[in-house]
């Protein structure tokens, strides 16, 4: 345990309690009224949707122009969008109706198994000829030159893009705010946030403006915006997804395993689907196709870390969600039982260790004009401070973060990779191949704007599996007393992700998934 962190750790706990009732009084943003889907086309999931496109039920064209609209009626609330391109969309939609006409059922589902379903993404993950600044003021105004290759992969499926969504900067941060787009706002309460850093998908998913959508996730980023927004997101086994053209990126080895990029959507059912065409020719590796029952799963679930002075309680809504779920799973017959590992506190040390030992990372302090040039990083957060710095708040603190190792001495590393690889090994024996663990997204349900900075050691129950490999898909599970979506995340052993998404589905069926904003 490293006493600086934890002091600091502390030290933001006790900021909190005394900064979040501000956050409450003082919110300059006010609650906006989400207007509900009038359109059915907009809840109908993607396989379903797909196939109702190839059989003429309904043309893509319908489909895009009626997401077009569902997207000009919300953003001016939720603030995701960063650019679309709707008029190249209908194009495609129109392209996609052609071939429908011309070409047999079977050749549209075995070559364009989505053919004419629109998708958003997120701005980081690359969309040939949009955006890409990725919430950097020093980046404003370029435009991707390739697709990154999920996005590409969708594309050849069928699917269509309708726009590249908000992020913040360089993604570094669980809140989608920057000095380009400015903050992004959780529809099912317009004062609260709708976490990052794939907040933009998460808000535009969770208010029906899209069905799916591409989100990258290295310490959360996909999870946490789906917990926020009351949706499906899937964090894959590290280093199954190509991560090609997505900014930030790393040379090194290790980045691209800890950063992985995943499926958001509103219908657990689409997640095999989606996840097979992402996975490109490495799909096979996941088994999606061969048969997978419910009742040969092993469920563990534990309800928090273990008590800490320094982390975040977890919601007594999301206990209760973990418990209700593992319930239902031991009255159909399961083996369900507590996870056998104790406090898992140290954890966050031992993420840390791990995460700030990745070489080359980007960073947003080095001068676009002089690359040998870095800026100081303590110089700039006192000029934010005074709204005076071209970088992000959040951003300057992840590049404190990074400089200091996390507050863990360079000669302490080893320790904690040694221990790292001790915990992981332990979650590996219990999850063998066919076990889940159910845990925590996050302590607590989305929170008030800028309140995640005095809760960072929440992200320590996302954080640690993508450093270990593993598959993680957040599940929504209801809302809590103030209508913000509960949920947490189920995890499997390294390439079970479909154990993960079956389990998904179940609960879904169960307890209902996503629901409308109100």
């Amino acid at each position: 345990m490293e006493l600086l962190l934890r002091i600091a750790a502390f030290f933001l706990k006790c900021m909190g309690f005394l900064l979040t009732p501000f956050f409450y009084l003082f919110n300059p943003y006010k609650k906006l009224k989400i207007p509900p889907n009038k359109n059915e086309l907009l809840n109908i999931p993607v396989v379903d949707l797909a196939q109702k496109i190839r059989k003429k039920e309904v043309t893509s064209e319908q489909v895009v122009l009626a997401y077009i609209e569902r997207i000009k009626e919300v953003n001016p609330m939720i603030n995701a969008l960063v650019e679309d391109r709707f008029e190249a969309a209908i194009e495609d939609a129109k392209r996609a109706d052609r071939l429908v006409e011309t070409t047999s059922e079977f050749l549209l589902i075995t070559n364009y198994p989505i053919l004419g379903v629109p998708f958003t993404v997120k701005e980081s993950c690359s969309l040939k000829g949009m955006s890409y600044s990725v919430g950097s003021l020093h980046r404003k105004g370029i435009k991707a030159s390739e697709d990154g290759e999920t996005v590409a992969l969708l594309k050849s499926a069928g699917a269509i893009p309708l726009l590249v969504s908000n992020t913040p900067e360089f993604c570094t941060s669980w809140e989608s705010s920057n000095l380009v787009t400015g903050r992004s706002l959780n529809p099912y309460d317009t004062r609260h946030s709708s976490g990052g850093s794939s907040g933009g998908e998460g808000a535009l998913i969770g208010c029906g403006a899209s069905l799916f959508g591409i989100g990258s996730d290295i310490a959360g980023s996909i999870r946490v915006p789906a917990l926020f927004n009351g949706i499906f997101g899937h964090k894959p086994t590290g280093g199954l997804l190509s991560v090609v053209n997505h900014f930030p990126f790393s040379p090194d080895e290790r980045f691209s395993n800890y950063l992985v990029v995943g499926p958001m959507c509103r219908y657990a059912k689409d997640l095999p689907t989606l996840l097979h065409i992402m996975a490109g020719k490495k799909a096979d590796k996941l088994r999606l196709n061969e048969p997978l029952y419910t009742k040969d799963i092993k469920i563990f679930y534990k309800e928090s870390a273990g008590f800490s002075l320094v982390d975040i309680p977890v919601q007594e809504e999301i206990k209760i969600a973990i418990r209700n779920a593992a319930e239902h799973f031991r009255m159909n017959g399961l083996e369900v039982s507590e996870a056998p590992m104790g406090s898992l506190q140290e954890l966050i040390e031992c993420g840390l260790a791990q995460f700030f030992a990745i070489q080359d990372i980007p960073l947003i302090l080095r001068d676009t004009e002089n690359p040998k040039k870095i800026h100081s990083v303590y110089k700039e957060i006192f000029k934010s401070i005074f709204g005076l710095s071209k970088y992000s708040f959040a951003g300057l603190f992840f590049a404190f973060l990074y400089e200091t190792n996390g507050l863990i001495p360079k000669r302490k590393i080893s320790k904690y990779v040694t221990m790292f690889e001790s915990y992981r090994q332990e979650f590996l024996k219990m999850l063998g191949d066919n076990g889940v663990l159910f845990y925590p997204t996050y302590p607590t349900t989305a929170v008030r704007h800028n309140d995640s900075h005095l809760k960072l050691s929440g992200v320590a129950y996302t954080m640690i599996f993508n450093l270990f490999g593993f598959p993680s898909t957040h599940v929504p599970l209801g809302q809590d007393r103030n209508g913000l979506p509960v949920g947490f995340q189920i995890v499997a052993a390294p390439y079970q992700d479909r154990l993960c998404l079956c389990i998904a589905a179940e609960i879904e069926v169960a307890f209902g998934g996503w629901k409308q904003p109100f």
